[in-house]
């Protein structure tokens, strides 16, 4: 079952063209993003131990979609800009 998803994945990603492909896993990676700062927002209000050990999870998972969410939005702008420029 594994290899069946790993393949067609592949083929999907694979089939698909740049765009469609970056637009899909960026919205993904926003999402997911949004998500888990409200998520540790919401744990900010708890004042329990594991809430604090949840919210130093979420910061780990944070971290790379923020540099994630800023290659997507520096990405987005040269190419903005570089159409503006042609």
């Amino acid at each position: 079952m594994t290899s069946f998803i790993t393949q067609l994945t592949s083929q999907i990603i694979i089939a698909s063209t740049y765009g469609w492909v970056s637009a899909t896993f960026g919205a993904i990676a926003i999402l997911l993003l949004v998500f888990l700062l409200i998520q540790k927002e919401v744990l900010r209000t708890i004042a329990e131990a594991r809430a604090t050990a949840w919210m130093r999870a979420f910061n780990i998972v944070i971290a790379p979609l923020l540099i994630a969410f800023g290659l997507i939005v520096a990405m987005r702008l040269v190419i903005l800009l570089s159409r503006d420029l042609q």
